[in-house]
């Protein structure tokens, strides 16, 4: 298979913080490029952000698609959802001419990056292997809690954990390129940081990736986030967890929480060392394919203002008519991918894996832009995080199952 792999760092000019909070920069951010085939590659950009606007997404996508010699539908445009790096806004949230230079600059900065990196993957492709490892993880934990007032957001929770961890290698030693995906959001360091301001860091999946990249010169390697809406590392620098006495409570680590980050980076990194040297892996070998489809799906009236939610016992959800949701299959051989733009939660997940004819099936998401959580029907009959902060209604989530489904069956010839 022709594989071809790139980065780019993302250089911040001197002048550009103060941002978003952010006053310094613990580790440095990075745009990565996978390419896959000769004719009409596959393109995966790898963007260590917390989320992308559609239409960002969309205009960095033909950008890939013109370094890389493709068409703009055979690019997927991705973040690895770090809480840890500054945002590109929407217009009504630039409330200065400051800001929206910023946003200008980081845009240029973004586009460029993933020119460079797109472009290094298609000059350095060449004819290698791929193989696959399947493994476990004991970094990914639930994050829902419940409280007496309803369920909410923590450390540790008492839900079901998805802590498959699986790892793609393009080449042998040393690898043109390595994918590894996870069921976790890499968010140790959301919302804390020194008196004078959070550091900027790809948090637990770059501290991963960056290490593959020193120990193989020249790889490349990228991070995929999977069905993680309900999915935390065990440990965060702030929220909700509990005491010596087993109650919940409020934590935050502050300077801390750097170091914290790169012990759990630490662990994940033990973890897919050991699952590299685990044995010769499953070869995949076959086509590659990439399909696409859509589907309606029932929205929800939702509160904007993070602030203004709480736990409760108690949810009424408003209809807001139906929105259209984008799906993809990237078909590896015996592999298949499907890619979404929503936050899927464990049950979702599962019952994809479970209903795929496919040997191997992965759930990935914040595909070409982010459409918050999409949760299973169950969250949202006891009033979960997800459901309240989502803008869909109960029952999108097994709508889009249903026809990813549907298109992994038909792919599967």
């Amino acid at each position: 298979m022709l594989v071809g792999s790139g980065r780019c760092e993302l250089i911040f000019p001197e002048d550009f913080f103060p941002a978003e909070g952010f006053t310094a920069q613990a580790h440095p951010l990075y745009v990565r490029a996978l390419m896959i085939g000769a004719t009409r590659p596959f393109v995966l950009v790898s963007i260590e952000m917390t989320s992308l606007p559609d239409g960002e997404a969309e205009r960095l996508r033909l950008i890939a698609a013109t370094s890389a010699g493709t068409k703009p539908e055979q690019v997927w445009v991705t973040v690895t959802h770090t809480f840890s790096a500054p945002h590109i806004l929407p217009d009504d949230a630039l409330w200065d001419e400051a800001a929206r230079q910023r946003n200008c600059r980081l845009r240029t900065l973004l586009a460029d990056a993933v020119h460079t990196a797109t472009l290094h993957a298609r000059n350095s492709a060449r004819d290698v292997d791929i193989t696959l490892r399947e493994g476990q993880s004991a970094v990914p934990a639930s994050r829902d809690i419940e409280l007496p007032d309803g369920w909410w957001v923590g450390c540790g929770g008492d839900g079901p954990a998805n802590r498959k961890l699986t790892l793609l290698q393009f080449g042998a030693e040393p690898p043109v390129a390595l994918l590894i995906h996870m069921n976790v959001q890499p968010s140790v360091l959301d919302g804390t940081g020194a008196a004078d301001g959070k550091c900027v860091s790809g948090d637990i999946a770059g501290i991963l990736c960056s290490y593959f990249e020193r120990r193989f010169p020249g790889a490349v390697c990228l991070f995929m986030v999977g069905a993680a809406g309900d999915q935390a590392p065990i440990q965060r620098a702030k929220g909700l967890a509990k005491n010596a006495d087993g109650a919940w409570a409020d934590v935050d680590l502050h300077e801390a929480g750097v170091p914290l980050a790169e012990r759990l980076g630490v662990a994940l990194i033990e973890e897919a060392r050991a699952l590299m040297m685990s044995g010769p892996g499953e070869a995949i070998a076959g086509e590659t394919r990439l399909s696409h489809g859509s589907v309606k799906v029932p929205a929800k009236k939702m509160n904007r203002n993070l602030r203004e939610l709480k736990p409760t016992r108690s949810c009424k959800w408003e209809p807001d008519g139906e929105v259209e949701q984008a799906y993809s299959i990237l078909r590896l051989g015996s592999l298949a991918i499907a890619g979404v733009r929503p936050e899927l939660t464990y049950e979702t997940d599962a019952a994809i894996k479970e209903a795929s004819p496919f040997p191997h099936t992965l759930v990935a998401t914040l595909v070409n832009g982010s459409a918050k959580y999409m949760a299973a029907r169950s969250v949202y009959d006891r009033c979960m995080y997800e459901a309240i902060n989502s803008p869909f209604m109960p029952g999108a989530a097994e709508t889009l199952a249903e026809a990813i489904i549907g298109e992994l069956k038909g792919a599967f010839q």
